[in-house]
């Protein structure tokens, strides 16, 4: 268990968290990110964990710092544009200030190695991000980027010289770099006047204030699951289901048991699946990979009930068809497998995809 520190002492290193509102599946994926980081320490290793939100009973026995944020200071936060993420820039801004180091942990985080190591990556002038994306260069011509592009024109950048922009799921900084912050929120609140056409502003306002410096990437440290959030909500839901919320050593050990990816069938069943839906026109393949991969799914207690991910994958994109494309795929009755597909590889799959299919169509 990691060793407390007196509330509000300075430590050297400091794991941040912000987290708002009432919607329990952040909630969750906060405290199990949490649990992950307490996981990978060694025995006694301390961690210094702040958590900035406007409920701070949420984390009662938790060994962490809460920060309470009032509504006040949330609406300060997400500036006169009503930019949502500029809560996130603020929050940074504000906790760097409460350690020499700070690494700013979105909730969608898990640890695969000891938060210590990330800070060790992390010194003034060298910072830590999630991971690399793209090169501005290759984002600027797109059509939600052009907006954007007008701004970083007025600052001299272009194709030519770009940038590199991160995802800033993490991100690492030191108690020097104020003005740093302090540039990012004035850029964020210039680009957002007005509409805007991308929500990632944030990050791209981070990624250009740390220009011409050294960026270290966490990717192979940590675990940010943003695009795959269905199947993690679902096992972690299962987990404080059958363990409850309760802070303990236990929970912490328990933790190591829900899987850190998402459940893809074998190598073998891919390919199977493939070469079944290899005569398929594009859309159907997708949503037959889709149906037929969360019946494949591995056989794990975890897995079981993340299935319904991949089948609300499927259920998008036959929601996005138009009604005659979907009386085609679903068939006159509505109540069998529908005849375009092949057929899953579990028998007792194949009602329970239907079901779940038009209950989401309905």
């Amino acid at each position: 268990m990691p060793s407390a520190l007196p509330p509000s002492a300075k430590p050297s290193h400091q794991l941040l968290y912000l987290i708002y509102g009432k919607q329990e599946v952040y909630r969750r994926e906060a405290k199990f990110s949490i649990l992950t980081a307490l996981a990978q320490l060694k025995p006694g290793e301390p961690l210094c964990i702040r958590v900035m939100t406007d409920r701070p009973q949420d984390f009662t026995g938790w060994p962490v710092e809460t920060l309470e944020l009032d509504e006040q200071t949330l609406s300060q936060w997400q500036g006169h544009n009503c930019y949502l993420h500029r809560r996130k820039a603020c929050a940074i801004a504000q906790g760097l200030t409460l350690a020499d180091k700070t690494l700013f942990v979105d909730t969608d985080t898990l640890f695969l190695k000891s938060p210590h190591r990330v800070f060790e990556l992390i010194e003034p002038g060298q910072y830590v991000m999630d991971e690399f994306e793209y090169d501005w260069s290759y984002v600027c011509k797109r059509p939600d980027y052009l907006k954007l592009g007008k701004h970083l024109h007025a600052h001299g950048v272009s194709a030519s010289n770009s940038f590199k922009l991160y995802n800033s799921g993490l991100c690492g900084v030191c108690d020097t770099d104020a003005p740093l912050l302090e540039a990012a929120i004035r850029w964020i609140d210039e680009w957002t006047q007005g509409s805007f056409d991308i929500h990632t502003i944030e990050q791209v306002a981070i990624s250009f204030a740390m220009r011409g410096k050294t960026v270290r990437e966490s990717k192979k440290l940590v675990y940010h699951y943003y695009a795959e959030k269905r199947f993690f909500h679902a096992m972690q839901a299962h987990f404080f289901s059958l363990h409850g919320e309760t802070f303990g050593p236990e929970l912490v050990a328990r933790c190591l048991d829900v899987p850190q990816v998402k459940p893809v069938p074998s190598a073998w069943q891919r390919l199977l699946i493939k070469w079944k839906l290899r005569n398929h026109r594009k859309h159907l393949k997708r949503v037959g990979r889709d149906l037929l991969y969360g019946s494949a799914a591995p056989e794990h207690p975890y897995y079981e009930v993340c299935r319904q991910g991949w089948w609300e994958s499927a259920s998008r994109e036959i929601r996005g068809w138009d009604e005659a494309e979907q009386k085609k795929f679903f068939g006159t009755h509505d109540t069998g497998w529908p005849k375009q597909l092949p057929r899953p590889a579990k028998a007792a799959d194949e009602q329970a995809i239907v079901d779940y299919l038009q209950q989401r169509r309905a």
